[in-house]
């Protein structure tokens, strides 16, 4: 091929180069902020923590030592249900779809971080007797993660909010129909839990009509003892 024939081929190709690029520009700029947001968002999830990530559950938060990292954030309206988070692993909601309508609650060990138990009150369709005699098993040094979804006030007792507030919330008296409530206390702490959230049923000021934004807390509960 000549030199000319050669210089020709490649002034074409140049040529829609640069017509190519600059009919996708905004898409390719679009591209590239999306590959940001996600890789931001990936580093975030990949902090370990204490424990290793567990792929359904994203704590962004680095524990220090005797802390347990926790996420907790109540349901969305009425279409996606609430989740709880302790030591990087999904307990009720998210990937295992055991969260419910009403109170979400996990009790765990607040010496190991081991989960004791967790269970959905419904407490629109069962007796509120039953979680009152789930929160009369509490012993000292029981770290408890609650969440709420839809509605978490039929027929929450002055009882009931009363052991609430021995944990350590300082808003559950006030929670109202439709409210978004997230809240981690333990049995025995004797003082205010720094973990909470209470976010009002306001028609005028909700994000999803009739219910309101989602709440949401994510921190580090530091590791307690029975004789605390």
């Amino acid at each position: 091929m000549r030199l000319k024939d050669c210089v020709y081929v490649l002034t074409t190709v140049v040529i829609i180069l640069i017509w190519y690029f600059s009919i996708n520009w905004s898409k390719l700029q679009e591209l590239a902020k999306q590959s940001y947001k996600v890789s931001d968002f990936v580093t975030d999830c990949e902090n370990p923590g204490l424990f290793q990530s567990h792929f359904g559950c994203c704590p962004h938060k680095h524990c220090p030592v005797n802390h347990f990292p926790f996420h907790l954030h109540s349901g969305v309206a009425d279409v996606v249900a609430a989740k709880i988070c302790l030591n990087n692993t999904v307990i009720m909601g998210g990937i295992r779809s055991n969260a419910g309508q009403g109170l979400n609650i996990v009790v765990a060990n607040g010496e190991t971080g081991q989960v004791l138990r967790n269970k959905n009150f419904n407490l629109e369709s069962k007796d509120p007797k039953e979680l009152l005699a789930y929160l009369k098993t509490l012993k000292p040094g029981n770290i408890v993660l609650v969440a709420s979804y839809i509605d978490p006030t039929p027929n929450l007792t002055d009882e009931i909010r009363d052991i609430f507030s021995a944990l350590g919330s300082t808003m559950v008296k006030s929670l109202k129909p439709r409210d978004s409530w997230v809240f981690a206390g333990a049995y025995g702490i004797k003082r205010a839990s720094p973990f909470e959230k209470l976010i009002q049923n306001d028609m005028k000021n909700n994000a999803y009509e009739d219910w309101p934004e989602m709440g949401e807390v994510i921190g580090c509960f530091p590791r307690i003892s029975e004789n605390e």
